[in-house]
């Protein structure tokens, strides 16, 4: 029995958040996330995917982009750079400019990782201590838990 200040202490029994097997994300998965959130870590990069994203025609040129932020050039370009790399943005060259459009497949995978039910969203368990008090559901509304009984919301 393990003892804690000198005193008897029983385990508790808990109840771990166990995903199903086919919402745990693979290896090959887990790598292309980190490297999508790893480019989208820095805000001056979640600013420029969305300036792209929503400029007109889904594109936008250099020269524009460089307006809206107060850095040098080189900066900016290794921002993009980051961008493109990671499979966020396509790039192509007219002219002198590079224009930048949004590669949809990448914000996809994002969204499919992140809502409701993916491998990396909430999901609700029923976690239970050992004695009769109820804790409320994770994504549950206080409401539910009060209709149970739950001690800790009376």
């Amino acid at each position: 029995m393990a003892t804690e200040y000198g005193r008897g202490r029983k385990p508790v029994p808990i109840t771990l958040l166990m995903a199903e097997p086919a919402a745990v994300i693979s290896r090959d998965g887990a790598e292309q996330a980190a490297k999508l959130f790893k480019a989208l870590s820095d805000p001056i990069r979640i600013r420029l995917l969305s300036l792209v994203r929503y400029s007109p025609g889904g594109e936008a040129c250099f020269c524009d982009l460089a307006e809206e932020f107060d850095m040098p050039q080189p900066s900016l370009s290794h921002h993009l750079r980051v961008l493109v790399a990671a499979g966020i943005l396509d790039r192509e060259r007219r002219g002198t400019w590079s224009w930048y459009s949004v590669l949809p497949e990448s914000l996809r995978s994002l969204e499919t990782l992140l809502r409701a039910g993916g491998p990396l969203a909430d999901r609700t368990a029923p976690l239970r201590s050992s004695g009769s008090r109820q804790v409320q559901k994770a994504g549950e509304p206080e409401e539910y838990s009060k209709k149970r009984g739950n001690p800790g919301e009376r």
